[in-house]
């Protein structure tokens, strides 16, 4: 074996492998070291978000994790076996995203995926090798780990990252706190195959019990859910729960006919909310449930692990390459600290409200929400603020060393770029796919051929004369620079601006304008 590499994955999660194939996609050299000996085989993680069907739309898997996955239609909201609001929300974020949906699909599933894209170009995981410690220098990073036979191996990489989850060790011998807490309520989820009148195939239920919720999932396969609840009384959270002790309670609180035929799977947990007070530390970086854990309010956890990775990917390979500063290596760590901290707020908050957790949030779910989730729902307000916050399309960079602020219309720079239908009747996204910066010109403006040979950075340039007045208002000549991720860098009119920039990012200290 080769005992060099240029980047070093510690885990084979979500995040792992999907950091793993946008690496694949800028030609960077890795290993996965993983302690497990196989993918996970449990449904985990079920909420594929719209942002991260756009980037399994660039790896080639979109259409697969749609066919092998199914979309949710509606939200039934009940309390007391009768229902208090139906919400459709199957086409929430039209004229958003490509993907206005959510999308359930089990995480074994997704893995299954990534692994088998992986597999297809030559990349293997090494399955069943522990990470003992590392080592840095000025220059690279000295992995140990114990192989699947028991022997201890060391390999060298310029770059890091821990995938590893909430127990990183990469996270812990970096010494990089892990802030947060831990909610005292225990908590349940099952796989469980049922037989009811009631609930249809591609919703979800939300009953609202006196002390808490049941979460009722649909899944791929007949009669199949998943179940999220807290396990009711203080002196049952003390010892082993099995699911017979709650299924009882169960019945009841739910209220509406209902057979349990089948447990698939079943366990307990308490919900935390972290993050580390850094993401990376010299030539080491984190990802996913190494630098954040949340509460399950949104599906948001395996989705953020996988941007994560998005994000880092075509950092390290440009900084590998020579093709950009290395100052944008510590753009990771901000940039994504900046969406963590505001993930956990808000999905704190939606948690509060589910669980009851005081007097005030457990009145406002049983009276108020479901009155406010009809009248939303179909609002304008749904589509323009619930969707880019729960789908992850509306995450935005707009304090990053890498943005350049400036404003069109409703458009920012930081902003992820907005999905319109171009001239030709297709997806502007279908222009976005290449691994590269892309220059956009709208309207009649160009950028003359000499500067474009210049830039050492790979990159592309579209012509878009038609500019959609509803997203970007009156102005019809201008640049939109978006980095290889898709985010706005520069949106402008003023071609000195943008020059400046690009040479700003490759790192070019004597700019001539």
């Amino acid at each position: 074996m080769n005992n060099k590499t240029e980047v070093i994955i510690v885990g084979a999660g979500p995040s792992g492998l999907s950091l793993a194939a946008q690496l694949l996609r800028y030609g960077v050299s890795f290993i996965i070291i993983e302690k497990n000996r196989q993918a996970t085989n449990l449904s985990k993680a079920l909420a594929v978000h719209a942002r991260t069907l756009e980037i399994f739309k660039e790896l080639g898997i979109s259409d697969r994790a749609i066919a092998e996955g199914q979309p949710v239609k509606a939200l039934n909201l009940m309390s007391g076996g009768e229902l208090k609001a139906r919400v459709d929300i199957s086409g929430l974020g039209e004229g958003i995203s490509e993907f206005p949906f959510v999308l359930t699909l089990e995480q074994s599933r997704t893995e299954k995926i990534l692994c088998e894209l992986l597999q297809g170009k030559g990349q293997a995981v090494y399955w069943g090798s522990e990470l003992l410690h590392f080592e840095q220098s000025t220059s690279a990073v000295a992995a140990y780990y114990r192989d699947s036979s028991g022997q201890e191996q060391m390999i060298e990489a310029q770059y890091l990252v821990g995938c590893d989850g909430a127990h990183s060790l990469v996270r812990n011998q970096l010494g990089l706190p892990f802030e947060g807490d831990t909610e005292t309520k225990l908590f349940y989820v099952a796989d469980v195959v049922l037989k009811s009148p009631v609930m249809q195939k591609k919703e979800f239920y939300f009953f609202l019990t006196v002390k808490g919720f049941i979460l009722f999932f649909s899944m791929e396969g007949e009669g199949h859910y998943r179940i999220v609840g807290i396990i009711p009384g203080d002196g049952m959270r003390d010892q082993q729960v099995s699911f017979s002790d709650i299924e009882g309670s169960i019945l009841k609180d739910v209220g509406c006919p209902l057979e349990f035929k089948e447990l698939k799977w079943f366990s307990t947990y308490k919900v935390s909310s972290r993050r580390a007070i850094a993401f990376s530390k010299e030539r080491c970086f984190i990802c996913g449930d190494a630098a954040h854990i949340h509460t399950p309010a949104g599906g948001q956890g395996m989705n953020t692990g996988i941007q994560d990775g998005y994000n880092l990917a075509w950092k390290l390979a440009f900084v590998l390459r020579g093709q950009i500063d290395p100052e944008v290596l510590t753009c990771y760590s901000t940039e994504r600290i900046q969406n963590a901290a505001h993930l956990l707020k808000t999905t704190d908050r939606l948690f509060d409200m589910m669980a009851g957790t005081n007097l005030f949030w457990n009145f406002f779910r049983q009276h108020i929400f479901p009155f406010l989730a009809k009248e939303v729902s179909g609002s304008s307000f749904a589509r323009k603020k619930v969707f880019p916050l729960i789908s992850q399309t509306g995450i935005a960079y707009p304090e990053s060393w890498l943005t350049e602020k400036n404003a069109i219309g409703h458009v920012k720079s930081g902003d992820r770029m907005p999905y319109f239908i171009t001239a030709d009747g297709r997806s502007v996204y279908d222009l976005l796919t290449a691994p590269v910066f892309k220059i956009l010109c709208f309207g009649e403006i160009t950028i003359e051929k000499e500067y474009i040979n210049g830039l050492r950075i790979p990159f592309e340039m579209h012509r878009l004369k038609i500019v959609p007045p509803a997203i970007f208002g009156e102005k019809s000549d201008f640049y939109v620079l978006l980095r290889p991720d898709n985010h706005i860098s520069y949106i402008g009119g003023e071609l000195y601006r943008l020059k400046a920039f690009l040479n700003k990012v490759m790192g070019l200290r004597t700019v001539e304008i």
